[in-house]
């Protein structure tokens, strides 16, 4: 009888083993995890025809990412861990002491392990002093929003062992934009003078009340009326949290959110989707004037309570600023919008407008260094320019870059160890001459 028996647990214990099996290949894989891409079906063969030399790694991911039923699993072991031991399992989300959800990479950029150097803050703030100069030589307002980051507004409720110091890349950067005279929008102060969370608990974005507070702050600044915060809302359920979802995502719970009484005015007029197109555009018969607005993830609820207020609106989600959209658009206001976790993105993605001519005079002082120059027609750049770009020794911290051409002198958009520049087409990259300051 004994023998039955063993024979029994050890038959169950393999089936259960290759149920996860047996479902991925009579279901299919399973839906990827909200931060994840779906792994590809294995090949065998390449597409030349040859054994595919990556073929284990690829089963790997299959199955390790589709096995039947890994999304439930995931979200029951999670739940398990945030029950008894009160911690995720999840490097990409932190879990706090009382429930509340916090992104995991940002964790470097508020504890100064992931700080910029000073050069590269400094780099930032040219980078966006150059913007404004551009945006005012075509008649447009330029405003820079930086939102904080969860951490910043509510350390009370991040994991203990989360430290948050003092002289982050925001602070740092804003200090730095103060000095160079570049319009922008402080959110930290208006934020902590709420006495109400104006993030989502299980999300990393501000909710809609949020968003109406950022957006009255900015539309202030822009010489526009700013009254949304101050409004009637109506409480509306049913938001899924981004980390939420990341941590369990089989899971059903919501948070409110918040939307104003009054609505909105303005319409669509791009094949609107959804809140996450990569552009979308809106008109407004009873407002005056056309907004153009660079934003991310947090851009999804701020951008109806700004586009309320203009004429029109262009809304984008490109990385690199195309400033070039301010004469196409006939934008009278640009508002750089770019979360605080993410502030290396304008060095990362230089934006786009044709380099500011300057007299000979700023060579003063400036030495000229050897620099690997490249000039290319870029896909995006300006209409009759070219992208040259180029790297630098090390220069000074507060150092602008120029770029001899033809014995023109360009001020080009500054980098930590290189520059790029938007030079007339036909450039060539003979004769360049490129300073600094060491």
């Amino acid at each position: 009888m004994k023998t039955i028996w063993y024979r029994l647990i050890i038959a169950v214990f393999f089936l259960a083993c290759l149920a996860p099996l047996a479902g991925l290949l009579i279901a299919g894989p399973a839906e990827p995890a909200a931060n994840e891409a779906a792994a590809p079906a294995p090949r065998v063969f390449g597409y030349d025809g040859s054994f595919n030399l990556d073929l284990p790694d690829e089963l790997r991911d299959y199955v390790g990412k589709g096995f039947f039923p890994r999304l439930a699993a995931i979200t029951a072991w999670d739940t398990l861990c945030a029950t008894l031991f009160h911690t995720s399992s999840n490097d990409d989300v932190l879990l706090g002491p009382d429930g509340w959800l916090f992104y995991g990479a940002a964790v470097n950029d508020i504890s100064g392990a992931g700080q910029m150097t000073d050069r590269e803050i400094w780099c930032c703030a040219r980078s966006l002093a150059l913007m404004q100069e551009y945006a005012a030589s075509r008649g447009a307002r330029f405003l820079f929003v930086s939102p904080c980051g969860k951490y910043t507004l509510y350390p009370e409720h991040a994991p203990s062992y989360v430290t948050v110091a003092a002289g982050s890349n925001r602070e740092r950067l804003y200090d730095a934009l103060d000095e160079m005279g570049v319009a922008n929008v402080d959110l930290y102060g208006p934020f902590t003078a709420v006495d109400e969370a104006l993030y989502w608990r299980w999300d990393s974005h501000w909710n809609g009340r949020g968003a109406a507070l950022a957006a009255d702050e900015i539309l202030s600044a822009a010489g526009l009326p700013g009254d949304w915060f101050g409004g009637a809302f109506i409480e509306q359920d049913g938001h899924t949290g981004d980390l939420y979802a990341m941590l369990y995502p089989t899971g059903t719970a919501t948070e409110a959110d918040y939307a104003p009484a009054s609505g909105f005015s303005f319409s669509y007029t791009s094949d609107f989707r959804s809140t996450d197109d990569m552009t979308i555009t809106t008109e407004n018969a009873g407002a005056d004037g056309a907004l153009l607005l660079f934003r991310d993830s947090s851009g999804r609820s701020l951008y109806p309570y700004l586009a309320d207020r203009f004429g029109s609106a262009y809304i984008t989600r490109m990385n690199s600023y195309r400033l070039d959209l301010i004469d196409e658009t006939g934008a009278t206001v640009v508002v750089a919008e770019l979360a605080e976790r993410t502030l290396d993105y304008l060095l990362k993605y230089p934006a786009v407008y044709p380099s500011p001519v300057r007299d000979a005079a700023v060579l003063a002082g400036m030495e000229a260094v050897e620099s690997e120059i490249s000039v290319g027609a870029a896909d995006n750049a300006p209409d009759g320019c070219a992208a040259v770009t180029g790297t630098l020794p090390d220069a000074a911290v507060d150092s602008p870059v120029y770029v001899l051409a033809d014995g023109v002198v360009y001020e080009a958009i500054p980098g930590a160890d290189g520059f790029r520049a938007y030079l007339p087409a036909g450039t060539a990259a003979d004769g360049l001459a490129v300073y600094v300051r060491r």
